[in-house]
């Protein structure tokens, strides 16, 4: 039997041009599961506001944590396939995106196995980022000739995936010239409402959240810290407390030296690189914050190899 792997990331634009990035947009705001209005409504809104204001207003973002090999979560992802094949002896591995190129079912047919485990690289489950992975897996499946796919699951509580951040923030205590006065480790945000499931993705955020404390307490690490959700887009709730808020307050509190985590992300891109680098590090700094830190996700470190073969191998037990 011919086996295989493959992760999925949302995507990325092909470039850090207006052009791509409404391609991208395009894609990605077209999803029901990312954008719940009804059709009639955000089409109009969609194709005749937000496809032609937002591309230009983001492209020096985009061009701001460009490098010279292309997107990071694009690099990032790609060297996470290269580490994975390297502890899956035997198993063809290769990468996609939800929104973008490599597609899933491209990279489905490339890899051309009997038996696949499809893993998104989203530690939380959330309609907005993993129903659209499956819808088309689904497709694929119903197909003749598809070969048998293992769904992972979210992995929210997977030890070794704890365990490295763990060790990245106990190092870094250890390091720094200047006490932490507390640990913010921030997700991206969800809307409100039922049919995000906003109930079930902040319960597994908060225990992503709990684990990591639990493990930090096992290194002797005893820190102040909290759970707040990053990203808001569009009209309505969304979880709280809002990063960016509490960053324009925990000086007021008397915070003014943070570690911030994302353990909602598996690699660094512009919600990370930009908006708390720098949005959430302004707001931080301009309320009278001192030592703003951020550990990045695990990004192309090696261990993120080993972290998805330990969810690989768990997907084809269960």
């Amino acid at each position: 039997m011919k086996r295989g792997c493959l992760i999925v990331a949302l995507g990325t634009p092909a470039s850090p041009n207006p052009e791509d990035i409404r391609t991208f947009l395009r894609s990605f705001l077209s999803d029901p599961a990312v954008v719940d209005m009804p059709r009639w409504l955000w089409k109009p809104i969609l194709n005749q506001i937000v496809l032609r204001v937002r591309p230009k207003k983001i492209a020096p973002t985009y061009q701001s944590i460009w490098t010279s090999e292309g997107s990071p979560l694009l690099i990032h992802t790609r060297a996470q396939a290269h580490h994975l094949a390297a502890q899956l002896e035997g198993v063809k591995v290769g990468f996609a995106t939800t929104y973008t190129q490599p597609s899933i079912a491209a990279a489905i047919d490339e890899l051309d196995v009997d038996e696949l485990v499809i893993i998104p690289l989203y530690p939380q489950y959330a309609p907005s980022t993993v129903a659209d992975i499956w819808r088309q897996v689904d497709i694929i499946e119903s197909q003749p000739g598809s070969p048998r796919i293992i769904r992972a699951q979210a992995w929210y509580g997977n030890s070794r995936y704890i365990s490295w951040y763990a060790r990245k923030v106990r190092d870094y205590v250890k390091s720094a010239s200047t006490s932490i006065d507390k640990l913010v480790l921030s997700y991206h945000g969800v809307p409100q409402r039922k049919v995000h499931q906003p109930q079930l993705y902040q319960a597994q955020c908060e225990a992503t959240t709990a684990s990591i404390i639990a493990a930090l307490n096992d290194h002797g690490i005893d820190i102040a810290w909290e759970t707040t959700y990053q990203s808001k887009f569009g009209p309505g709730k969304w979880l709280q407390p809002a990063t960016i808020e509490r960053m324009a307050e925990l000086p007021g509190e008397g915070v003014h030296n943070i570690l911030v985590l994302t353990p909602g992300f598996f690699a660094s891109c512009i919600e990370t690189l930009d908006e708390i680098l720098v949005l959430n590090r302004e707001a931080f700094v301009n309320a009278g914050g001192k030592d703003f830190h951020l550990i990045s996700p695990p990004d192309s470190d090696p261990e993120a190899g080993k972290i998805l073969a330990d969810i690989y191998r768990q997907s084809r037990e269960d």
